[in-house]
């Protein structure tokens, strides 16, 4: 959905309200206070969530010097805090 989109919208419903560049003010300032979170619920080891996180690293061996990349392995339980 795009700013364009809304404003449309909210002229449709209010011919006389904002322009467009004062809306997109107003918008972005309202979204700006905004800290969206989404609740999750699951009853407690009934889903584990797993990923794998950012770009790989290098990984020396220590005995033998050869070096291999790594990725970061990250899982945590449904219930976890």
């Amino acid at each position: 959905v795009t700013l364009l989109l809304l404003w449309d919208e909210y002229k449709a419903q209010h011919p006389d309200g904002l322009q467009y560049s004062c809306f997109c003010a107003r918008y972005r300032a309202f979204v700006g206070k905004l800290k969206p979170s989404m609740r999750q619920v699951h009853v407690a080891g009934e889903n584990a969530f797993i990923d794998y996180a950012g770009q790989t690293i290098p990984i020396q061996d220590p005995f033998s010097g050869e070096v291999r990349e790594a990725q970061i392995f990250v899982a945590v339980l449904g219930a976890s805090n």
